[in-house]
């Protein structure tokens, strides 16, 4: 909108502005013309004057040539009046534009933050990103651990069940030997006479036959344990089963140190899923978080750009109007002072200033003159008609001409 509305007042100062330029070279034609009319008058009296009478004639048509100068005189002033306020107006538009360059080093200050808050978002991100990477490298080494140490694990209980089998098929067999020889040494007690000897003997037959298959299969059971041991000493196997025991009872308490770290890992993994978890929904969070200061950050550089291009715009306008204006006053100067100096914005208001006061003498000057010519009663007819003379005609298109 006040691109439009400078562009229109811009538009506006031009037509007037040329309107005011071809008044001013009409005004200066016919003002050529005058002096031109004014000289042929003054011939034409120089003339007259030797004829008796001659000038009475003239005398009417000298006056009206006045009030025509006059009547030119008032539009010049109307004139000048206009240009003074073209000038105000132009102050009005240096303060607008004085403003718009404000707005703009506003404009690209903003934007330098916005670029610099943007670049400490990204490195934030960057840094979240190892920070995820670490995370996730950790997590991975000690699913890696978890992993070793479940196999490790798993490759100790089964050695633990196998040894535990065979342990067991040892202790098994050593206690039936214990008991078939407990048995043998009550057996070998000599026993009293009763009357049920005989059935005691029979008994005792089938006990021995009982015990004979027994004492077969013990002693099966024995070579399979001296096959497996290496040792016919019962003392030695007892030894050795005292010193599986042992070592059982070492490997247990392995197995159980093992369950305890093992526990341990599982309760370190726990809490590395939990950490893992929290950095993530953290994380999650920050993006989240990021990415809605992103996209204000961006509709806020949308909108300053699209402040900056219309700033700028508006300045290329104005920069071309303002140029326009430079050369216009340039040409000015050039007539009214005959002095060829050469416009800048850095002295284009002391150029104007100029200007205004070059301007309100000549204005001054015709005034006085008009004054000077109205005030003067016509003594004489002669003398009331000098203005026409040569001299003083030349010193009036001198002064009409400064004047225009």
């Amino acid at each position: 909108m006040a691109t439009d509305i400078l562009k229109e007042q811009y538009n506006n100062l031009q037509e007037e502005n040329d309107q005011y330029k071809k008044l001013i070279s009409q005004q200066r034609d016919h003002l050529v013309s005058l002096d031109q009319e004014i000289t042929a008058v003054e011939s034409r009296i120089q003339q007259k004057l030797t004829v008796p009478g001659g000038i009475f004639k003239q005398q009417g048509k000298h006056s009206r040539h006045k009030k025509h100068i006059r009547s030119l005189e008032n539009k010049l002033n109307q004139v000048t009046i206009k240009f003074d306020e073209i000038l105000c107006g132009n102050m009005d538009y240096r303060k607008d534009i004085a403003h718009m360059l404000q707005q703009k080093d506003l404009g690209c200050k903003i934007k330098t933050n916005f670029n610099r808050q943007i670049a400490s978002q990204q490195s934030m991100m960057e840094k979240l990103g190892s920070k995820c990477t670490l995370a996730f490298r950790q997590r991975s080494e000690a699913e890696s651990r978890t992993l070793e140490v479940r196999k490790c694990i798993e490759v100790e209980s089964n050695h633990f069940i196998k040894r535990q089998m065979q342990l067991k098929i040892v202790i098994d067999h050593d206690a039936k030997l214990h008991s078939f020889m407990e048995r043998k040494l009550q057996e070998i007690i000599p026993l009293e006479d009763d009357e049920d000897y005989k059935k005691k003997s029979a008994e005792k037959q089938q006990q021995h036959q009982n015990a004979a298959n027994m004492l077969e299969m013990y002693m099966q059971g024995h070579s399979t344990l001296v096959e497996v041991i290496g040792e016919r000493d019962l003392r030695q196997i007892s030894q050795v089963f005292m010193d599986k025991e042992q070592k059982n009872f070492t490997h247990i308490g392995y197995i159980n140190e093992l369950h305890n770290k093992r526990n341990i890992m599982k309760n370190r993994t726990n809490k590395l899923k939990g950490d893992i978890l929290l950095l993530e929904q953290e994380n999650e969070g920050r993006n989240e978080q990021t990415k809605s200061q992103l996209e204000d950050l961006e509709s806020e550089l949308q909108k300053n750009s699209h402040l900056a291009d219309t700033l700028e715009q508006q300045c290329s306008v104005i920069q071309i109007t303002l140029d326009q204006l430079r050369t216009a006053i340039n040409v000015l100067f050039d007539e009214i002072t005959h002095k060829s100096v050469t416009v800048t914005f850095d002295n284009i208001v002391h150029c104007i200033s100029i200007l205004e006061e070059c301007i309100s003498d000549l204005l001054i000057q015709a005034n006085d003159v008009d004054d000077e010519q109205m005030q003067q009663p016509p003594h004489n007819l002669l003398l009331s008609n000098s203005d026409l003379l040569p001299g003083n005609s030349t010193k009036s298109t001198s002064r009409s001409l400064k004047s225009a």
